[in-house]
């Protein structure tokens, strides 16, 4: 059986987002003596030895490189297993990353004479107090699957999927497993989506929703913090200032400042936060009637078919405004007749238009048994992604956040594939083939719908002439005023002739 070792552990500064995430971590509740405690140093309630509940169990600690981030969470991790008999995982997105980061910083912290056994074939840390704690790569989704679990660590989670996520999560359920993630921001990801912008008030505009001055965050049970590599007290600023200077501007945003950026990669890069309706108010300013909608209204609904990738649908509604997204679809492993029930149901309305890929040949045929005739739009991603952009520019295209939040996501991180391939190969411009089909539902609901609502615009074709010298200015004008005179109608001599 090989030793564990304990690496050397570097001085630990203070830090107030870290002290804050800790205290957040710790924090307890006994609901039989309505009282707080912290865990550790008490594995129970002092007063009546039982169990309390987690204040949270989700917590999200967001930095910039060289930030911290792995070592505070690596010592809430530990605080873990200090609970006797607990089962803990420490994860990591791929296996180097999990021997280079995770387990060295678990090393630095725990001693040798805690240690009962440690198997660095099954990479099972066990423990004297009959803890276990689990090293685990997430390369695959399926990997998360396992044991029932006390709590999770996920280190560079943004690297990962909301996929990975949902498999692992179960395993959290039976013992209220807390959640800890640590990782640099990843632009609006999954990650900001549920659990950082959650965690804050103002809907992830402000830079610390959690921070010491605001430890309780919005959504019960949800803490975050975010803070920028310079504010870790080790590091130097002259370091920071150089790499400001020879970075890429966003690039430095994203892994010094710890900020959410849009890189230009983005297909519709940041119009998509400002088309967002939130509130009911915002929604009748474009759809008045609202929550109502006329029976008169044309209804749009963009399919994306799949059978092994997911079948998604999207629900618009036409307005005085322009269109508004009003409802999602997206599930995957169910017949043609599952399908067909639940997009009837999504559309709600006899004047709906549906819009498929025009290639999609047999999917119109099966939807058609079922009642669904389908009207086959242009399939050409660039014009498709031209015509979504036109529409977003004109500020005439709109989504309900409570309604297709998953719609948003997808547009949000949608991103072009490069355009070289990994031999040099220049290829035709098209998007990153990764959670897509509803921004294709989108898609092919306007090619069906090509005119943009009409705006109204300055139709004066005069030449400004404000700059030119005052006497040029009086003689245009009055050349104008002539102009502009009606002309009088030549008098009709010839019946006073005949007269």
């Amino acid at each position: 059986m090989p030793k564990w070792i304990q690496l050397p552990s570097d001085q630990l500064k203070y830090n107030p987002y870290q002290d804050a995430f800790w205290k957040a971590h710790r924090q307890r509740i006994c609901k039989t003596c309505q009282i707080e405690y912290d865990c550790p140093p008490h594995n129970v309630c002092p007063q009546c030895k039982q169990r309390g509940d987690r204040r949270y169990h989700r917590l999200t600690l967001l930095a910039g490189r060289r930030g911290g981030k792995t070592k505070a969470a690596s010592i809430a991790t530990v605080e873990e297993i200090c609970v006797p008999n607990s089962i803990v995982w420490a994860c990591a997105p791929t296996n180097p990353k999990l021997h280079r980061y995770v387990i060295p910083a678990i090393q630095q912290l725990v001693p040798p004479d805690w240690v009962s056994s440690w198997s660095s074939e099954f990479l099972d840390l066990r423990l004297r107090n009959g803890s276990l704690l689990h090293f685990q790569t997430l390369e695959d989704p399926d990997q998360g699957r396992g044991q029932g679990l006390d709590a999770v660590w996920i280190d560079e989670v943004c690297e990962l999927t909301d996929d990975h996520w949902n498999v692992l999560r179960p395993s959290l359920t039976e013992r209220r497993g807390a959640a800890i993630f640590s990782s640099s921001p990843r632009s609006f990801d999954w990650v900001w989506e549920n659990f950082y912008r959650t965690a804050c008030d103002c809907k992830g505009t402000c830079k610390n929703p959690a921070s010491p001055a605001n430890p309780t965050g919005h959504q019960k049970g949800v803490w975050a913090c975010r803070y920028s590599t310079s504010e870790n007290p080790i590091i130097s600023a002259e370091e920071i200032a150089d790499a400001k200077a020879t970075m890429p501007p966003t690039m430095f945003q994203q892994e010094y400042e710890a900020d959410f950026v849009v890189f230009t990669g983005a297909v519709y890069g940041g119009q998509i936060e400002d088309q967002i309706l939130r509130t009911p108010s915002e929604i009748k300013t474009i759809i008045p009637e609202w929550p109502d909608i006329a029976p008169w209204r044309q209804i749009l609904v963009g399919l994306d078919t799949g059978a092994d990738h997911p079948f998604g649908a999207v629900k618009i509604v036409s307005s005085e405004n322009g269109l508004v997204v009003i409802g999602e679809y997206l599930e995957r492993h169910r017949t043609f007749v599952q399908h067909a029930g639940s997009i009837k149901m999504l559309a709600a309305n006899n004047n709906t238009r549906y819009a498929i890929n025009k290639n999609e040949r047999q999917p119109m045929m099966e939807l058609a048994q079922h009642g669904i005739f389908c009207q086959a739009a242009e399939n050409d991603q660039v014009a498709g992604i031209q015509r979504v952009a036109s529409w977003l520019q004109a500020k005439q295209l709109w989504f309900v956040e409570g309604l297709c939040p998953m719609t948003i996501r997808q547009m949000k991180s949608l991103r072009w594939a490069p355009d070289k391939t990994k031999d040099g190969q220049v290829r035709k411009e098209k998007v990153f083939k990764k959670e897509d089909e509803l921004p294709d539902c989108v898609r092919y609901a306007l090619m069906t719908w090509p005119t943009l609502p009409k705006i109204p615009v300055n139709t004066n074709t005069q030449r400004d002439i404000t700059k030119l010298p005052d006497e040029m200015q009086a003689a245009i004008q009055r050349m104008r005023k002539i102009d502009a005179e009606p002309v009088a109608k030549p008098r009709d001599i010839t019946g006073d002739f005949w007269l």
